[in-house]
């Protein structure tokens, strides 16, 4: 989450998410991403001013509204 944090509205690539995140686990498996993701969603979805959205192709952001 602090890789979101430090960027808040900006887009985050999809191998920088998977080299910060799986870069010491070894193997990274192609939906491992995409579950990571679901899961900080389910857990942000209680606050309605952030939501992280794809940007598809590409990446991830957070989108804030503070």
């Amino acid at each position: 989450m602090h890789i979101f944090a430090r960027s808040p509205n900006e887009m985050i690539i999809r191998s920088r998410l998977q080299k910060e995140i799986w870069e010491d686990e070894g193997v990274i498996v192609g939906r491992s991403l995409d579950m990571f993701i679901s899961k900080l969603r389910k857990k942000l979805e209680t606050v309605p001013d952030i939501n992280i959205v794809v940007v598809r192709g590409k990446g991830y952001k957070l989108e804030t509204r503070f």
